[in-house]
């Protein structure tokens, strides 16, 4: 560890820092553009909490820290919280204590920061994966235990192959929901006021930027105005769903309204509309074990990575 430089990113270690992050994540490797916009352009992000290990002028490891400085909706700053939403050493540089003194220098960060706790990762808006890919990455994880994170959660993504999807044994449901006064259809422009008012009062906070950046691009021209799906319930948006070429969510509906197959009916309508668009597949980024077969898994989803979401307290 005596020729190992522990220091603050410059704009000139681009190139090498994505080679490394490739080394070091080979299942989660980005592109430069990626980087720039989900990083660089982040409104919560500095140089100096993006750490890289440096070796003989080579970068040899890496971690990007956060502390939210910019108020995120109804989360706020979350003035006790840090994350860390990647960190890797070269596989060839590894067992030589890198890791543990880019840890070491991130938890100074955080507790000069006077934070009390830091995750892995669930941090937004610009999160990669929801945390440490518990198969793929298991030496990572080891690590992270080890030096006093504890798992507080292990989500799954899902993928599901849509080319034969069949809606016909949803239809009755649906009848059933109009039958009740409930209504499913597609959003139309003028009903964007409609939408972001149910996100804002009932959905959490990230959904509401992440609803709204999609609506923006849409507004753009680039996207279909049916990539959203609406329950609607005496005038008033009571559920709703959204995709992204093929990444399916979020989706949800608000409290008092759950248990009568209205999210089903959602999911069914999206999933015929991405069928629609030329979609085969459809992929879910985060959920939990009690979604997967409640939710997904009546669609063919099937779990493709387990990660361990993780916290430790400073």
């Amino acid at each position: 560890m005596t020729d190992t430089l522990i220091r603050a990113y410059r704009s000139e270690d681009e190139s090498a820092l994505l080679a490394l992050w490739s080394a070091s994540l080979p299942f989660d490797a980005i592109d430069a553009a990626t980087f720039r916009l989900k990083v660089l352009l982040d409104p919560n992000f500095y140089p100096d909490w993006l750490l890289v290990a440096e070796q003989k002028g080579l970068l040899a490891g890496f971690c990007l820290c956060l502390i939210r400085r910019v108020p995120m909706d109804k989360g706020g700053l979350d003035p006790e919280s840090g994350w860390i939403t990647a960190m890797g050493v070269h596989p060839d540089r590894r067992r030589q204590g890198i890791g543990a003194a880019l840890l070491d220098r991130a938890l100074e960060l955080f507790r000069n920061a006077s934070r009390k706790q830091v995750l892995l990762s669930p941090y937004t808006p610009n999160y990669f994966v929801p945390g440490v890919d518990v198969h793929h990455y298991a030496e990572g994880l080891a690590f992270l235990e080890k030096r006093g994170f504890v798992v507080t959660s292990r989500p799954l993504s899902m993928d599901a192959n849509i080319v034969l999807l069949d809606p016909r044994p949803y239809q009755e449901r649906e009848r059933a929901l109009q039958a009740q006064g409930i209504q499913i259809s597609p959003l139309q422009p003028h009903q964007v006021p409609d939408l972001m008012s149910f996100l804002q009062e009932h959905m959490p906070g990230d959904w509401v930027r992440h609803g709204r950046e999609l609506l923006a691009d849409i507004s753009r021209g680039r996207g279909s105005w049916a990539q959203f799906t609406l329950a609607w319930h005496q005038g008033q948006v009571v559920g709703y769903c959204q995709s992204e070429g093929e990444h399916f969510g979020p989706f949800g509906v608000r409290d008092g309204m759950q248990g009568q197959g209205i999210g089903t009916v959602l999911l069914a309508r999206c999933l015929r509309a991405m069928q629609a668009r030329g979609h085969h597949h459809a992929w879910v980024l985060w959920t939990s074990d009690e979604n997967a077969e409640k939710v997904y898994g009546r669609f063919g989803f099937k779990e493709t990575r387990r990660f361990a979401v993780l916290r430790r307290q400073l």
